[in-house]
């Protein structure tokens, strides 16, 4: 057997250690594939060493990637720099991975300088992303006017030029700007119709939707848990957010710890906050 099949080899292997939530048992077999220079191994490896929280070991191995030529994980090393709010490496690897033709990290990269509070650099960027046709990117730019902003009117304008069911994400941002109007019925009917085309984050969208806007906390609770199932990212951090505001904080520990040892990192502050005696509390 040659070593290149050695190596696709190591990455089956670790990539089905992953599959099977196995990442501790993967990580040295996924090293030893990026020591055989398999190039999907480099992602294989990132990827698992995030799932575990190991965000600076994650980095590591993406910045040696990207100096070996393997650019296309350079939007995913923005990510990981992001999360560590190391800025100078977030920006510089979206704008390489931009460089390079990768329009996903476009959206990315917008969504990084709203973060950042960089409102007219993240309004562009979106509209280049719009332009090239990432799904997502219109409705970043609608929550930017009516999150940030405070800009409703051009939310809604916003939100109604780009609505599609080929973009479901664009219904939750429509939904979120009529509850912000107080337009609670047209809200609710956006919301269903973006669970119907499963749209991204739309359960935890709806869950804050009924209990921040309709006090419906057993209908909250339901749409949580169903983000839950379907692993919508971040729904760790707003389920025990959302049991801690409750005074559920036993049951919101269970949720954090599984999320912080998956690698969300606003979960584990929410988690080591209470741990260390503070109410936990969070500002809708």
């Amino acid at each position: 057997m040659s070593s290149n099949e050695d190596a696709r080899t190591l990455t089956a292997q670790g990539a089905a250690l992953r599959e099977e939530d196995r990442h501790e048992e993967a990580v040295p077999v996924l090293r030893e594939a990026v020591a055989a220079h398999e190039p999907d191994a480099d992602r294989l490896l990132a990827l698992t060493l995030m799932e575990t929280g190991d965000l600076e070991d994650a980095k590591q191995v993406l910045v040696d990637a990207v100096a070996n030529g393997q650019t296309n994980l350079a939007g995913l090393l923005g990510d990981v720099a992001d999360d560590l709010e190391d800025d100078e490496l977030a920006e510089s690897s979206y704008r390489q991975a931009v460089d390079a033709g990768d329009k996903d990290a476009l959206n990315d990269y917008g969504v990084f300088l709203r973060s950042r509070e960089r409102y007219a650099e993240a309004i562009d960027i979106l509209q280049r992303a719009i332009a090239e046709g990432d799904s997502l990117a219109a409705a970043n730019l609608v929550s930017l006017y009516f999150d940030d902003l405070g800009d409703l009117d051009t939310a809604e304008r916003l939100a109604l030029r780009h609505l599609s069911r080929d973009q479901p994400s664009t219904y939750v941002a429509l939904a979120n700007v009529y509850a912000e109007q107080g337009r609670l019925d047209e809200a609710e009917d956006k919301f269903q119709e973006a669970v119907g085309l499963e749209a991204r984050k739309v359960h935890q969208n709806y869950a804050l939707f009924l209990w921040e806007k309709r006090e419906d906390l057993i209908g909250a609770e339901r749409e949580f848990r169903l983000a839950k199932e379907r692993d919508e990212p971040g729904w760790g951090y707003e389920l025990g957010s959302f049991l801690v505001e409750l005074g559920r904080e036993d049951e919101a520990r269970i949720i954090l710890s599984t999320a912080a040892s998956w690698g969300d990192v606003d979960a584990e502050e929410l988690l080591e906050e209470i741990e260390s005696g503070g109410n936990g509390k969070t500002d809708r």
